[in-house]
């Protein structure tokens, strides 16, 4: 509860000592964090970002190799241009197993 309540009021220091203090964050709450330090936390977003992109290897079944580069491609243009968010739902939305990390994408990116 208080690390989404954190999420929600876009507090990263209180969202990573939640996270931190937590057993297993999810797949799609931690694509949500991500985001938030893509905006509150740049300096620590490329290390999220990477992270991130190694679980979504790790959790998702069949990624090819040019599905890889290119969600890698997206994560990395993403704290210059919220846009890429939106390619990055499109591109998650071709798998079933993502629909919650698209919706937390489509969540974030209007927010330009």
């Amino acid at each position: 509860m208080r690390f989404r309540r954190a999420l929600g009021r876009g507090n990263v220091t209180e969202a990573l000592s939640a996270a931190s203090e937590l057993q297993f964050v999810g797949l799609v709450e931690a694509l949500e964090l991500t985001l938030l330090l893509a905006d509150k936390g740049p300096e620590k977003y490329d290390r999220a970002a990477a992270r991130w992109h190694v679980r979504f290897l790790q959790e998702v079944p069949n990624v090819d190799l040019r599905e890889d580069q290119a969600v890698l491609a997206l994560l990395a243009a993403i704290p210059a241009n919220r846009l890429a968010a939106a390619g990055l739902a499109e591109l998650l939305s071709r798998r079933r197993s993502c629909e919650r990390a698209c919706e937390a994408l489509v969540r974030w990116a209007p927010a330009a």
